[in-house]
């Protein structure tokens, strides 16, 4: 009896085991899991109606009904349906030839994918039916995902599978652009003209031709998106012109746009039919463009002168009777006999032409030297015949016009005699000077410009020129550094002769020999006497000296009858005497007394000159010591005769 409760004890406890292992087993299971599918993919054409003789654009989608044979996670259900860097590529068979190649279309989840274009060519001929394209599908996919806790490990496969798209073979009008022709302009009007070739087998009645822009760029007519022309009769092969009026913004960029195409008609039976939409292309130009690539502003304040403006077609057409226009909102500014603006016409205007415009233009005299604005307008015709106006900003700074610094650089001025200043004029002004001239303008009487005027020539701005400048200098002048007051005139680009402000410059001043110098050779005298004074008149200068007339200025007690004498040359160097008449008065005091003499001369260049006064020393001396011969005589007969007489009385 004992024995039955033991062996249902152990019974009992295995069974228990049992059931524990098992539990623990399930869950396991439960813990770990897979899922398996992969894509299952098609094509189809919503559109797939071909002409024979045609070659069409067909859109097709690509269907992925993807299929989960282990399922699981939701995300790993689509992972393994997910078609990933899938390409398509068709293949020709029969009368259709697949014209494109390997078409990419990417990562094709479970769903609807597209639309990829697909070109396929139907050959002359082809009987009207339904054909199947061969179309050749190769992806990548996950075939399966375990997951166990955080641990997932995935199984990737390529594979290349082959599905069919059923294409339609109809006997219809079909229609190509075999060439277009538009002459537009970014911001302009113009006509596009269109050549479409009716290339089905079979002609069409009542043809209208609508053109769609796919671009608010392009519009046509009075700037709606679409526009339609009567084409009327319409045979197989033949071509037909149709032109539209289109307009292109003027924010447009330059690229190609795209218009659409459709060709609505009556086919064989009378059926009113619309054509498939063809593509044909538009790239407008830019037109003609213009650009401002300089500004001469030959003019100063207070001057006239020429405003020219270099102006460049950078566009890509030609402008047809151009204008340029130039305007000042400044009244300081004005244009040919003082008007606010003026015009040139310039014509026709190539691309990548620069052409100089000129303008007549004047600065007030009470105007600012600072830049003012002018307004520049361009008109012009764009290939489409409409007339454009492009407004540019010109600057005109007439900067205050010439300006000059005068300076020597060498002097050999001196006392009583002609010498020269060499030096430069440099234009520091910001304009143009011609015909500079140099001109010292002096009250100094002891100065004598023997130059009146020295040619500089034209300065441009920071420009300089030599200069040399005879000058002669009085005698008795005091040497040393003198102010020279030089004056320059110009003609500045308005063509005005005016004037620049005095310029005072400093000169080195010697005390050199005069250029016709004077010596006394014979000039001593006794008191009460008179006589020759000999004087000794050389030529100092290295070039001859005429027409030199020597004046004695003599004082009392000295004074000449004779006081002027005449030398017709003295070469360089040479000495010439000359002699004058001196009479020396009775009370006058022994001692070296002073004469003045005046030299005049003319030299080389023609000019008459002058040494001024030189000084020449006159020695005055007594009477030299005599016996008097004839009151002694008649002393001594004096005495005689009384001595007679006193020999006699006796």
């Amino acid at each position: 009896m004992t024995r039955r409760p033991r062996r249902a004890s152990a019974a009992l406890l295995a069974t228990l085991l049992v059931l524990s292992a098992l539990a623990g087993a399930t869950g396991s299971a439960a813990a770990a899991s897979r899922v398996t599918g992969s894509p299952d993919l098609s094509i189809i054409a919503p559109e797939n109606r071909l002409v024979a003789g045609t070659e069409t654009a067909v859109e097709v989608f690509v269907v992925n009904s993807g299929t989960v044979t282990d399922d699981g996670p939701e995300e790993y259900e689509a992972l393994v349906q997910t078609a990933r860097a899938l390409t398509i590529r068709g293949e020709s068979k029969g009368p259709i030839t697949v014209v494109s190649g390997e078409i990419p279309v990417g990562t094709v989840p479970e769903g609807v994918s597209g639309p990829a274009s697909l070109r396929l060519r139907v050959a002359e001929g082809a009987r009207p039916d339904t054909y199947e394209v061969p179309v050749e599908f190769t992806y990548d996919y996950t075939a399966s995902v375990y997951v166990d806790g955080e641990t997932v490990r995935t199984t990737h496969r390529s594979r290349t599978i082959t599905r069919t798209l059923d294409v339609v073979v109809e006997r219809r009008p079909a229609f190509a652009v075999r060439t277009v022709d538009a002459a537009l302009a970014v911001g302009d009007s113009g006509t596009v003209a269109l050549d479409v070739e009716n290339v089905g087998p079979v002609g069409a009645a009542d043809a209208t031709v609508t053109v769609t822009s796919t671009d608010p760029e392009i519009t046509f007519g009075s700037g709606v998106a679409s526009a339609e022309t009567f084409v009327g009769e319409w045979e197989e092969g033949a071509t037909e012109r149709v032109e539209f009026r289109a307009r292109v913004a003027d924010d447009a960029i330059v690229r190609n746009y795209s218009v659409d195409l459709t060709v609505t008609y009556r086919d064989e039976d009378g059926q009113t039919r619309t054509s498939r939409s063809f593509v044909a292309g538009l790239r407008p130009t830019r037109g003609a463009d213009f650009e401002l690539a300089d500004v001469d502003a030959a003019v100063a304040v207070g001057d006239t002168g020429t405003l020219t403006l270099e102006l460049v077609n950078v566009g890509d057409a030609t402008a047809a009777a151009t204008t340029v226009g130039v305007a000042s909102a400044d009244s300081e500014v004005t244009f040919g006999a003082g008007a606010p603006a003026a015009e040139a016409y310039v014509g026709a205007w190539e691309p990548g032409e620069t052409r100089r415009v000129s303008f007549r233009a004047r600065v007030a005299d009470d105007a600012l030297d600072r830049p003012y604005s002018l307004d520049v307008a361009v008109s012009f015709r764009n290939p489409g015949g409409d007339r454009k106006v492009q407004s540019l900003v010109a600057g005109l700074d007439p900067g205050a016009g010439p300006a000059f610094a005068v300076t020597v650089e060498e002097s050999t001025l001196r006392v009583g005699g002609v010498g020269r200043v060499v030096g430069t004029v440099e234009n520091v002004g910001e304009g143009e000077a011609r015909d500079v001239v140099l001109r010292l303008e002096s009250e100094d009487a002891a100065l004598t410009p023997t130059d009146l005027d020295v040619t500089v020539g034209t300065l441009a701005p920071g420009e300089a020129a030599e200069f040399e400048y005879a000058i002669g200098l009085a005698a008795g002048s005091t040497p040393g550094t003198r102010r020279l007051p030089f004056v320059v005139e110009y003609r500045p680009p308005g063509d005005e002769l005016r004037a620049a402000d005095r310029t005072d410059v400093l000169a080195a001043v010697s005390t050199g020999d005069p250029a016709v110098a004077v010596e006394p050779r014979n000039a001593t005298f006794e008191v009460d006497s008179n006589g020759r004074l000999v004087l000794a008149v050389t030529n100092t200068e290295a070039t001859p000296q005429t027409d030199v007339t020597v004046r004695l200025v003599a004082e009392e007690p000295l004074s000449s009858e004779d006081a002027v004498a005449f030398v017709p040359r003295l070469d360089a160097g040479e000495t010439r005497l000359v002699v004058f008449d001196l009479e020396v008065s009775g009370d006058a005091v022994p001692k070296t007394q002073v004469v003045g003499v005046d030299v005049s001369y003319e030299d080389d260049a023609g000019r008459q000159l002058s040494t001024g006064t030189q000084r020449v020393a006159v020695e005055v001396v007594e009477p030299a010591t005599t016996f008097p011969l004839f009151p002694a005589l008649v002393v001594v007969l004096a005495l005689a005769g009384v001595g007679y007489w006193w020999y006699r009385r006796r």
